[in-house]
């Protein structure tokens, strides 16, 4: 996944959590990863195969490298601006 893609799907999540209220929850999780970046990164990999088709795995896609947590966190952070 290029890096415009994963952006554009990351904060379509970033938005969703925003609309459901859920930023503080959702900055709280993304703290708690940030220093974990690589296994969450793993994680995500792992659970891919057994994703559906459409949006979740286009999240958990975008979400498979450390970059992706950090991107989200940014988007995340934005929300409250």
């Amino acid at each position: 996944m290029n890096a415009d893609r994963r952006a554009e799907v990351l904060q379509r999540l970033a938005d969703a959590i925003a609309r459901r209220r859920l930023t503080a929850p959702a900055r709280l999780a993304l703290d708690v990863v940030a220093p974990l970046g690589f296994m969450a990164s793993q994680l995500a990999l792992l659970v891919r195969p057994l994703t559906p088709p459409g949006r979740w795995y286009e999240y958990v896609s975008a979400l498979g490298d450390e970059q992706g947590w950090q991107v989200l966190r940014r988007f995340v952070d934005q929300q409250d601006c």
